[in-house]
């Protein structure tokens, strides 16, 4: 299937449809593992004591830890993933049999550090669909808002995800 208006129609139909999902909460042996797997040596990610003299209740999750984990789960099996590497269930309200699938960026609007010990829920929303034309043919880009949400109701990060149907 090639992606053209009658994809981009179906696709616009999810447009405003929420969904939330309980991420639990993020610990501090998370956010270690986290900064140390990409690098990171601050010790607000490390040390309790130093990160309490900054202001923080515990040491906090560097600024992408929660929009990098893209799934909290173990994931699906191989016979649940589509030959381009992503979940069909993550998919299966979309036309896109046939389509391939890719990442196309994101922005990060961050609003509070999230300290260990943060109960999370995230919030998504397909807020938008647009055909466009790229150097190999028609492009359907898929934005997301995806907002990470302390037990207490506070938005403590705000991402939004382009996703490229080709």
């Amino acid at each position: 299937m090639a992606v053209d208006d009658t994809v981009l129609e179906a696709v616009r139909t999810r447009i405003g449809t929420e969904s939330t999902h309980e991420l639990g909460t993020i610990t501090a042996l998370m956010i270690r593992r986290y900064a140390r797997a990409i690098g990171e040596s601050n010790p607000l990610y490390y040390d309790t004591e130093f990160a309490r003299g900054c202001g923080h209740p515990d040491i906090i999750a560097p600024p992408n830890l929660v929009t990098a984990v893209s799934a909290w789960d173990e994931g699906p099996a191989e016979d649940g993933l589509r030959s381009d590497g992503v979940p069909t269930a993550a998919l299966q309200d979309l036309p896109t049999e046939g389509v391939r699938v890719m990442g196309g960026g994101e922005d990060i609007e961050f609003h509070a550090p999230i300290p260990a010990g943060t109960t999370l829920t995230e919030r998504s929303a397909m807020i938008g669909a647009e055909l466009t034309h790229g150097s190999k043919g028609p492009v359907i880009v898929v934005r997301y808002r995806h907002e990470f949400v302390a037990a207490d109701g506070r938005v403590l990060l705000t991402s939004t995800r382009k996703v490229l149907l080709r």
